[in-house]
């Protein structure tokens, strides 16, 4: 049996787990990170009617729900390829 060279073990290709890699930064360090070390985010939150707290929770859950995407989408992608 021949893999290509871009087939892991898994039969998932690399650049997936990189995809994966890259939405999970997002959502657990540059978003948390954007809210406090930006001071125009700490502005878009006011504008939206939040408080910091509630940015802290709620704004990291949409590339979270991208990251859910992601994940299924790899996970489909590699039971097809099986």
């Amino acid at each position: 049996m021949s893999h290509s060279p871009t087939q892991s073990e898994s039969g998932t290709s690399s650049r997936d787990g990189w995809l994966v890699i890259g939405a999970l930064a997002i959502a657990l360090v540059v978003i948390p990170w954007a809210l406090i070390v930006l001071p125009e985010a700490r502005g878009i939150v006011g504008a939206i009617g939040f408080s910091m707290r509630d940015a802290y929770l709620v704004v990291p859950l949409v590339p979270a729900i991208g990251l859910g995407v992601v994940g299924v989408w790899t996970a489909i992608r590699a039971r097809r390829s099986q």
